[in-house]
């Protein structure tokens, strides 16, 4: 005959089981916090990519080549040499 399952049997699986919700809500709790922190480093990254662009146009805008003198290496040293 089979034997009926007391309360002491379902103690461990119960256990088991309330275990993996708590660790369920805490890796819920990881993920949105996760999620939080990639949201905004999006949002710094896409306000970095405007400063960059806005620095490339100045930059491009500019023209360098008023009143900074070509370099050669063998005419100007450097004062250490």
């Amino acid at each position: 005959m089979s034997k009926s399952p007391s309360h002491d049997d379902h103690a461990p699986l119960s256990q088991l089981i309330e275990d993996l919700q708590v660790r369920i809500a805490f890796l819920d709790d990881l993920v949105e916090q996760l999620n939080d922190q990639v949201a905004q480093q999006n949002t710094e990254i896409a306000d970095l990519n405007k400063k960059m662009q806005l620095l490339y146009q100045r930059v491009e805008a500019s023209d360098l080549s008023e009143g900074i003198a070509p370099f050669d290496p063998l005419s100007n040293k450097p004062p250490h040499y």
